[in-house]
Order: C-alpha cells, then structure tokens, then sequence
C-alpha cells in the first residue's frame, strides 16, 4: 500500500476515533517493536481505552513500519483488545489485530511501570510484539 494511502487510511482510523475518545476514560498511545506479516518492524497506535470495572476495551488504530528490500513500508492495522485487571499483577486478555487481508488473534499482557505508562506483550499466531502503552 503506498505511503499516501496508508496516511488517508490512518486518518480516517483516528477521525473516527477521536469523538469517541473524548468521552473516553483514557486515550491510549502505543509504540511496539513487533514481528508482523512476516516482517520485523514497528508499531506506533492510537485509540482509546474504556473501562468498566476491572474490565477494558481499547480499540486502536495505527501504521507497522518496516522494510522490504531496502526500501521502507508502511501498512495500516487496526486493533481491538479486552482485558482484565488483576490489582498488583497485570492486565492480561485477548485482542484482534487487522491489517490487510489478515485478522489474527492474539492474547496481551501489561504491567505497570510507572501511574501511566506499561510495558505490554502481545503474543498471537505469525504475530509478537513487545513495547510500552501509555494512557493519559
């Protein structure tokens, strides 16, 4: 997918996001290095994160970054995770990753580094990612 593409694609993600982000709880900033779609590369998301309970939803839209045969690439995905909150441990659940003609499923870990930021894993079928999720 060329790079203008991508750009429009991301835009339209985030314009659909941003009216439901501000009724959110926390919007959500994610950077990952990541084994995707065959390559290594990285993430960089935006999206939102509601929470009932100890329960959250976070839908995320943003670009993988690698590159192919010396030249770089740039893919839109899009994301959906459920987790739960085990107070003093982690939160741990499952989420969905789009991106392309792929959906894969994945399960998600994070823990606390510090009041907003936690360092998360996601770990799924030809998918792995390692990174920091912030919450402000």
């Amino acid at each position: 997918m060329s790079g203008f593409k991508s750009a429009v694609l991301l835009g339209a993600l985030f314009g659909l996001a941003h009216p439901a982000a501000a009724g959110a709880q926390d919007v959500a900033v994610e950077g990952n290095l990541v084994r995707a779609q065959g390559h290594w590369g990285g993430e960089l998301g935006l999206g939102y994160s509601l929470h009932a309970g100890p329960i959250t939803l976070r839908p995320i839209g943003g670009l993988l970054i690698h590159s192919d045969n010396d030249e770089r690439e740039v893919k839109p995905y899009a994301k959906a995770e459920a987790t739960v909150t085990i107070p003093a441990l982690a939160e741990v659940g499952a989420g969905a990753r789009i991106s392309g003609d792929r959906t894969r499923i994945y399960g998600t870990a994070a823990f606390d580094l510090l009041p907003k930021l936690k360092l998360k894993g996601n770990l799924g079928d030809h998918y792995a990612a390692i990174g920091i999720l912030g919450q402000f």
